[in-house]
C-alpha cells in the first residue's frame, strides 16, 4: 500500500475533516506499517485506486468493531497526556454572547466540514460523533451496549491476495469487474472497521475531556458549553438527514456492505454464467431463432 493508496482511502472516508472533531486517525499509517512488514515475507496485494473509484469496477452500516492489531494511542503511551480534542475548542467558539464574529465563523466552518464528511464513506461515522455529543451533554455516563465486531485481518488479506491472483489471470472483462469489486469491497470493509475501532477509542477520550472541562466551569459557562455541543449535534443531524449521495459513492457503499456480509460478485457472476449455459444447452436447436443460434454458438465456443 503506497502513499497514493493511503491518501485515496483517507479521502474516501473524509479523515481530514474528521480530524477537526476527534483528532488524527492513524489507522492507515498503522495498516501501511503492518503491510510493509507482511510484504517482507511475501506480497500481500496491490491496491489499485483507479479501479476502486471506477463504477466499471454502505449506508455505511452501524456496527462497532474490534481491530486487534491496533491499540489506542493512550494504551500505547499510558504516560502521555491526551491531546485536547479539537471538538472542545469548537464548542468554546459557539458562544455568540462572547464573540459574535467568532461564533458565525465557527458555525460556517462546522457546516462546511460536516457537509464534506457527509459526501464520503465517513458519513456513517458522524452518527457516532453525534451520539458522543449527546452523551457528553448528559449528567450521567450512558453505557454503550453495542456489540463489537471481530475482523480477522490476516485471513482477509489472504483472501484479497487470492482474488488479486485471479484478477491477474482472467481475460473475461465481466469477471475482471466482479473481482475488482470483491477486492475493493474487502479493502473498504477492513478500512471501515479499523477506522471505527480507533474512532470509538478517541470518542471515549473526547467525552472524558469534555466532562472534565465542564466540571471546571461555572454553571452558566457549563450551560453555554452544552448549548454549543447541541448546536454542533444539530448541524450533524440535519446534514446527514438530507444528504444525497452521488452514484460513485453509493456504488462504493454497496460493495463495502456486500463485503461485510460475505457476498462475492465473482461467485454471483460464475453462478449466472453456469445458469445461462444450462438454459441454452437444454433447448433443442431446431426451436432456436437465428439470433439465439448465434448466441448458443458463442456460448458453446467458450
Amino acid at each position: 500500500m503506497n502513499r497514493d493508496a493511503v491518501k485515496f482511502l483517507s479521502n474516501i472516508f473524509g479523515l481530514e475533516s474528521l480530524k477537526n472533531y476527534v483528532g488524527e486517525i492513524t489507522f492507515f499509517k498503522e495498516l501501511r506499517s503492518m503491510l510493509e512488514t507482511q510484504m517482507q515475507r511475501g506480497s500481500i496485494f496491490v491496491w489499485n485506486a483507479d479501479a476502486a473509484g471506477s463504477r466499471d469496477g454502505p449506508s455505511a452500516r452501524r456496527a462497532t468493531s474490534t481491530w486487534s492489531p491496533f491499540r489506542s494511542r493512550v494504551a500505547l503511551n499510558p504516560s502521555k497526556e491526551t491531546v485536547v480534542p479539537p471538538l472542545l475548542e469548537r464548542c468554546k467558539a459557539f458562544n455568540p454572547l462572547v464573540d459574535l464574529h467568532r461564533y458565525l465563523v465557527a458555525r460556517r466552518q462546522v457546516r462546511c466540514e460536516i457537509k464534506s464528511i457527509s459526501q464520503t464513506l465517513g458519513v456513517g461515522l458522524l452518527e457516532y460523533i453525534y451520539t458522543t455529543i449527546l452523551d457528553a451533554c448528559q449528567d450521567e455516563i450512558i453505557q454503550d451496549t453495542a456489540h463489537a465486531r471481530q475482523v480477522d485481518i490476516h485471513s482477509t488479506l489472504q483472501e484479497i491476495k487470492v482474488l488479486r491472483t485471479k484478477l491477474d489471470t482472467t481475460d473475461d472483462e465481466d469477471e475482471q469487474r466482479a473481482l475488482e469489486e470483491d477486492v475493493t469491497g474487502k479493502i473498504l470493509w477492513i478500512s471501515w472497521c479499523g477506522i471505527l475501532s480507533e474512532l470509538e477509542q478517541l470518542l471515549a477520550e473526547v467525552t472524558n475531556c469534555i466532562r472534565r472541562e465542564m466540571d471546571s466551569m461555572t454553571p452558566e459557562g457549563s450551560d453555554r458549553f452544552r448549548q454549543g455541543l447541541r448546536e454542533i449535534g444539530d448541524i450533524i443531524k440535519k446534514t446527514t438527514q438530507h444528504n444525497d449521495h452521488n452514484d460513485d459513492l453509493g456504488h462504493l457503499r454497496r460493495i463495502m456492505l456486500d463485503a461485510s456480509t460475505g457476498i462475492s460478485k465473482q461467485q454471483l457472476w460464475l453462478a449466472a454464467r453456469v445458469q445461462e449455459q444450462t438454459k441454452w444447452s437444454g433447448i433443442p436447436v431446431g426451436r432456436l431463432t437465428n439470433g439465439e443460434c448465434n448466441t448458443l454458438e458463442v456460448t458453446s465456443s467458450e
